[in-house]
């Protein structure tokens, strides 16, 4: 138990750090700029390894996800396309 509370006083901690540091970054220029890109260049280079990684099913998750994002502009639409497709072939077996 003090284990997980010492965790989360970490995880706290950080995000506090964090939110303090931000304060410290200006507006305008190239950090910010680089902040505001960031997140989701990271995001979309970590799905990538996963597609291709992860096998046939995740591959077909990754399509999907993908085809609903492209169709509906929707996130939850994206996620739950990929999701669908991951428990579909979790159903079958493969």
């Amino acid at each position: 138990m003090l284990a997980i509370l010492a965790i989360g006083a970490a995880v706290y901690a950080t995000r506090i750090g964090g939110w303090l540091a931000a304060g410290l970054v200006p507006a305008d220029g190239a950090v910010a700029r680089l902040l505001r890109l960031a997140p989701g260049n990271l995001f979309a280079a970590f799905a990538a390894a996963q597609c291709v990684q992860g096998g046939i099913l995740t591959a077909l998750a990754c399509a999907a996800a993908l085809a609903a994002m492209a169709a509906t502009h929707r996130e939850w639409a994206a996620l739950g396309a990929g999701a669908g497709v991951v428990a579909l072939g979790a159903w079958l077996g493969l």
